[in-house]
């Protein structure tokens, strides 16, 4: 039995930015997914979020195996309080849907995995927290009550909902660049300095569009996916956690693709916040929600979704739809559909092939040379006899067919095929010698 593959459509990514324009904060973001309580050194404002709960594990890595004696919360203020005056991006912020089908312990290590990939490639830190699923308690008492009643409800897809946990990223915006020996032997310390590091320009990759004199030096490449960050945060996290799920012998596969990339046709649904699956849970009704459910009944009488999503299918079918095999197959075939020609296209591509073989006749009488005068003769005898006055000449019809296609086109189909066939009037009667 050849081994089967079942492709996911749970895969889910967003990417927001931290403006300092919008009131934003860095430290705040980390506070946050962090679940702490972090102050600014410079203003005392202060972020408390200690009292949250969920947090599963956190991380902060810093690239290039630079290392620093400063606490996460030092070192984000650092950075709050000393970047660029111009730079009105600060920071990325991030969240991420992690596979149900692995343990937490899997979850936190594919995580770490990716973000050692991260700032090897964008040369900046990242700080990672790992949240339990949204509304766990809900849906445990839920699962409790169907294992209590034995209620006829799929009770395995419950149990992933409450393992569906899921991370946040949050990306400072400068790159992290290590202490030089002119810097350490500087008279003056810039106040971008740390202990061993320094915040250095802002990464252009984060933002692959550039203006004015950026434009002419040091211009990214849009389709390269390791200067483009949004394609690389969505794909290659979905990369790693397939990675992830191979290594542990599951048969689950991720896409960050849509349904039309994928070349299938299925109705696609629109992405709901918390916010909206809070209010609907507590009964109101919300468009998004309503929207969706229609889209999730015609997904249910679709043949591509019903043959080919969270169902078991053969290994090389499987990755022949996530490679995009399956759309360049389907593009291919649609380009070699001959499209229906009309009547006024088909009398037009038949002139044309009657010119070329009138020039191929007079090409070919032309070179030979030879010919006996008998055969030429024959073919004058046949043109005076084919040529009556009563019928239509050859080069008549041609000329005639040159005159329709040259002039303006008539307002219906139906009259241009009238004019363009209409036959020559018949002969009431021929004298025979």
């Amino acid at each position: 039995m050849s081994e089967k593959i079942v492709i996911k459509n749970q895969y889910s990514m967003r990417i927001s930015t931290v403006k300092k324009s919008n009131g934003h904060s860095i430290l705040r973001a980390v506070a946050y997914i962090n679940a702490r309580k972090f102050s600014n050194f410079l203003t005392g404002k202060e972020h408390n979020f200690s009292k949250k709960s969920g947090v599963i594990e956190t991380g902060f890595f810093m690239p290039h195996g630079i290392k620093t004696e400063l606490s996460e919360e030092q070192f984000y203020n650092h950075i709050e309080n000393n970047s660029h005056a111009s730079t009105n991006i600060i920071a990325y912020s991030s969240i991420a849907a992690l596979p149900p089908e692995i343990s937490k312990e899997e979850q936190v290590k594919l995580v770490e995995e990716f973000c050692k990939k991260f700032t090897e490639i964008y040369g900046t830190s990242i700080s990672f927290a790992v949240h339990e699923a949204d509304n766990l308690i809900r849906k445990k008492a839920k699962l409790a009550e169907i294992e209590k009643y034995n209620l006829p409800v799929n009770d395995e897809e419950l149990k992933l909902q409450t393992q569906n946990n899921h991370v946040h990223f949050v990306i400072p915006y400068c790159k992290i660049e290590a202490l030089t020996e002119k810097d350490l032997t500087a008279k003056r310390k810039k106040k971008s300095h740390a202990d061993t590091f320094k915040l250095g320009s802002q990464v252009k990759d984060f933002n692959p569009i550039k203006y004015g004199s950026e434009i002419k030096k040091d211009k990214p490449d849009l389709m390269n996916i390791e200067q483009n960050f949004l394609q690389f945060m969505r794909e290659k996290f979905c990369v790693s956690i397939n990675n992830s799920l191979e290594k542990n012998n599951r048969i689950e596969r991720y896409t960050h693709k849509s349904y039309k990339n994928l070349g299938l046709q299925i109705s696609a649904t629109v992405h709901e916040g918390e916010m909206v699956k809070n209010r609907v849970a507590n009964g109101k009704r919300m468009d998004v929600h309503e929207y969706n459910k229609q889209q999730k009944i015609k997904q249910k009488s679709e043949s591509d979704y019903l043959n080919f999503i969270n169902v078991p299918l053969p290994k090389e079918l499987a990755y022949k739809i996530l490679s995009g095999e399956k759309l360049a197959e389907k593009e291919l075939f649609e380009s070699l559909k001959l499209e229906k020609k009309t009547p006024l296209v088909q009398a037009k591509d038949l002139l044309t092939e009657i010119e070329k073989a009138g020039n191929l006749v007079d090409q070919v009488l032309s070179d030979q040379e030879s010919t006996p005068l008998d055969l030429q003769e024959k073919l004058s005898r046949l043109k005076e006899i084919s040529s009556t006055p009563q019928l239509e000449t050859l080069s008549e019809k041609l000329s005639r067919l040159k005159e329709i296609s040259s002039t303006p086109q008539p307002e219906t189909l139906s009259e241009k095929t009238e004019s363009i066939y209409t036959p020559p009037p018949r002969n009431r009667g021929f004298d025979f010698e």
